[in-house]
């Protein structure tokens, strides 16, 4: 295996965050049977009824039935709609109000992104507001090069606007460009946008379907980098 620093091009990744390197579902399960003293089964549907509205209004946005607005917003919509329901209560809401941008890594994500950063170029690609992102990069404490929300595209995955985004960023000089998630769907957007695919498996996630073929198929970000290392240098971008 050649060494990084001996390579005439650096890779590039471009890694979904939610759902991919932090566990989105997972994380507000906790918090939200934290926020409102319910078991694990109340919060578990609660979680799958917000998320069900976050997705439900993105793609409204992507297909221009209503106009663009950040993921927190997007999530209080969400929050106001369950306390109307008598769901949770209007405290609740108000301790859930930053669930967003405190979501926990998975156990690799940390020590993976510090290994990757070392010698690839990582970008992150989110539908998390900017808001978000920040609170993620902090309390989780992702590293990056960069990254870009949907906000900076005034729509959101799987509209071809947030990978052409992604890839008007990567460096002239980089290697292959490579969309990393754990989502088949955000994967087949990516491809069909130009960029090449590795798909790494985690709980709650998109599985690839009988008909998908992706460029690398990782177990995780240890594997990840392995495989990017060992890329033939006559690989191109």
């Amino acid at each position: 295996m050649q060494p990084a620093e001996m390579r005439t091009a650096r890779p590039t990744v471009v890694f979904d965050v939610l759902g991919t390197l932090v566990d989105q579902a997972g994380s507000l399960r906790r918090r939200v049977a934290e926020a409102t003293g319910s078991d694990d089964g109340v919060a578990a549907d609660v979680v799958t009824r917000w998320l069900g509205h976050l997705a439900e209004q993105e793609r409204a946005v992507v297909e221009q039935r209503r106009p663009f607005a950040p993921s927190h917003v997007l999530d209080r919509e969400a929050l106001d709609a369950l306390a109307r329901e008598g769901v949770m209560t209007a405290d609740a809401v108000g301790a859930l109000a930053d669930a967003g941008e405190r979501l926990e890594p998975w156990p690799d994500t940390v020590d993976g992104l510090d290994r990757l950063s070392a010698d690839v170029t990582v970008i992150g690609l989110s539908n998390a507001s900017r808001r978000s992102l920040a609170g993620l990069s902090a309390s989780a404490g992702l590293r990056w090069h960069q990254v870009l929300s949907a906000e900076d595209a005034g729509t959101y995955k799987p509209a071809r606007e947030l990978y052409e985004l992604a890839l008007r960023s990567v460096p002239t000089t980089s290697g292959p460009t490579f969309m990393v998630a754990a989502h088949a769907w955000d994967l087949r957007g990516a491809a069909a946008a130009g960029l090449r695919t590795a798909y790494v498996p985690r709980p709650d996630g998109d599985a690839p379907g009988p008909d998908d073929t992706f460029d690398l198929y990782a177990t995780d970000l240890e594997d990840l980098h392995a495989q990017l290392l060992a890329l033939p240098e006559d690989t191109g971008a």
